[in-house]
């Protein structure tokens, strides 16, 4: 049995700025064995670091969501590795790190873990929502996972290493009795399927409307091995001291709900609102003062998939006007050009052939 954590012990596996009021922080190693994996595969660590504007001194731990996927997703293509994101949580081990890894591994079933996550998801970062949403007819739980971040369109690799250190977490903590049962994303297949299936062992689904795990309803109740109530009680005291319960800017909260709801009939002001527990009206005054709209988000969100999709898929224009949900594929011409004087034949020609790692008019 594991020793009780002292607070030392917590501390050294939060960044020292674990206060620090930045919005993407995130207090956790989400990278470990990064710098051993870029040197496996005959990568220099420091130098890749560098392109996206991380010192040596920051190191490859105690980053921001921005970072920690700029990050994953050149190595991914500096390296061609396909498969980047999922070999880094396969070489982390299933290891949850921080604060409310120290929790999970000390609870006393599976669903208690993974409820404390959820209502506690300002302990890891308020750049993301960690969610789950019970289907009793299939006896199921999905555990969803939103990054609320705006001008990243391409995450696949960091949402493929999220969804791997989720599943194999749950196999690591319960000695291998719960495992995802099925998983969903938002992005194509980078890789090859099946080698979606040797990592997961699972139906694994893409194009999805959310970015998550399933387990059943079975699992919740699944003990953790040689878990200590004791040091469950101290790391979660360590994070009701060191992080205030927080929730993310409303913006950040709207970006989440149309993530989710984008190109369905559900994405409107008053259907966000809603969402939210929100009066239309009230959500309308709170974006204002945070120097938003929901109009202009939603616009984020679509620009971000438009450059996913045209930059990174061979799916049709016109299914990609679908599942943004305009009119019809005139309308996002008309945006594509208003974005990036481009029209989306000559995005797409400019990402085959090898254009720049950013395009003009991309968010930094």
């Amino acid at each position: 049995m594991d020793p009780t954590p002292s607070e030392t012990t917590l501390r050294d596996t939060t960044p020292r700025d674990t206060i620090t009021g930045a919005f993407d922080v995130v207090h956790a190693r989400v990278l470990h064995g990064f710098a051993d994996l870029v040197t496996a595969l005959g990568g220099d660590c420091v130098a890749l670091l560098r392109q996206v504007g991380i010192t040596p001194e920051d190191g490859p731990d105690g980053l921001t969501y921005r970072q920690m996927i700029d990050v994953i997703e050149y190595a991914a293509q500096a390296l061609q590795c396909p498969d980047f994101g999922m070999r880094l949580a396969l070489r982390q081990g299933g290891k949850v790190f921080g604060p409310l890894g120290l929790v999970m591994r000390h609870s006393r079933n599976f669903g208690e873990a993974l409820d404390y996550v959820v209502n506690h998801t300002f302990a890891h970062s308020l750049a993301a929502r960690i969610w789950h949403r019970k289907f009793p007819a299939e006896k199921m739980i999905f555990s969803g996972h939103d990054i609320l971040l705006e001008g990243m369109p391409g995450k696949g690799q960091a949402m493929e290493q999220l969804m791997l250190t989720g599943h194999l977490t749950a196999m690591e903590i319960t000695g291998g009795a719960v495992r995802a049962r099925k998983v969903h994303f938002r992005h194509q297949p980078i890789s090859s399927r099946p080698v979606y299936h040797r990592y997961f062992a699972c139906e694994v689904r893409f194009g999805q409307s959310e970015d998550g795990v399933f387990f059943s309803e079975q699992d919740m109740a699944c003990p953790v091995i040689g878990s200590d109530p004791d040091a469950r009680l101290h790391a979660a005291s360590f994070i009701e001291t060191a992080f205030p319960v927080q929730r993310p800017p409303l913006h950040a909260l709207a970006r989440g709900m149309i993530l989710r709801f984008l190109g369905t009939d559900e994405c409107t002001n008053e259907a966000i609102a809603a969402a939210l527990n929100l009066h239309p009206r009230t959500l309308h005054r709170r974006l204002a003062s945070e120097g938003t709209s929901f109009q202009r988000i939603k616009d984020e969100v679509r620009r971000d998939f438009m450059l996913y999709y045209i930059r990174q898929t061979d799916l049709d224009f016109c299914n990609i006007s679908e599942k943004l949900g305009f009119a019809e594929q005139s309308v996002m011409s008309r945006y594509s050009h208003r974005w990036f004087a481009s029209s989306p034949s000559t995005l797409r020609a400019q990402a085959a052939a090898g254009s720049a790692h950013r395009l003009p008019g991309q968010i930094p």
